[in-house]
């Protein structure tokens, strides 16, 4: 990889499955729901998805968060275009679930100075379906947002890419601005106020 980048999208063994699915999983669930049920377009996105499902429900273990996402996002629009029956649903959801409850760091100390994985990776709503199996933490992170907004209504981006010092300075300032649309919309979500 000859370009900066992250150190966790470094080709490795490990990121080979999240290589494979991440964002291909989300981009499959966006063609079920928007896609023309004739065109071969939907097709192509009906059959990443049933390969993509059949692939995460086979895996023992899946410890990436993006990853885990797009699965969430792919379940979610199955849901929204009414293809449940066409797709092993109901194991997708218990398996993300598990997974969702596993993923998100339980450690408060870990907060806000690691790259640590938070509920709103996940959901942005309380009316999610996994928002009660993780409550607590979830509800913690409104608190959280509330209490770490900067002076300059930012919040601090607890990563950097080691290798990359210069092109991290500029992109340091677009993940403060996707942090922002983050946390706004997950307090929405929530019914939080930072006021």
């Amino acid at each position: 990889w000859e370009y900066p980048h992250a150190p966790w999208w470094q080709d490795t063994e490990e990121n080979r499955f999240a290589e494979h699915y991440n964002p291909t999983a989300y981009l499959a669930g966006f063609i079920l729901f928007f896609a023309e049920p004739d065109s071969s377009l939907y097709k192509l996105g009906e059959n990443i998805a049933k390969e993509a499902i059949e692939a995460f429900l086979s895996m023992e273990i899946i410890d990436n968060m993006h990853v885990v996402s797009c699965f969430i996002q792919l379940y979610e629009y199955i849901l929204a275009a009414g293809l449940s029956e066409k797709f092993h649903i109901e194991k997708l959801h218990h398996k993300l679930k598990d997974i969702i409850k596993r993923e998100i760091t339980e450690d408060r100390s870990k907060w806000g100075v690691e790259y640590i994985c938070k509920p709103s990776q996940f959901f942005n709503s309380n009316r999610s379906i996994f928002y009660q199996s993780v409550k607590n933490i979830a509800d913690y992170e409104c608190e959280f947002i509330c209490n770490t907004q900067l002076e300059d209504g930012t919040w601090a981006v607890p990563w950097n890419w080691d290798n990359y010092q210069e092109e991290w300075a500029v992109s340091k300032n677009w993940w403060k601005e996707n942090g922002i649309l983050v946390n706004m919309l997950y307090l929405k979500g929530m019914e939080c106020s930072i006021l």
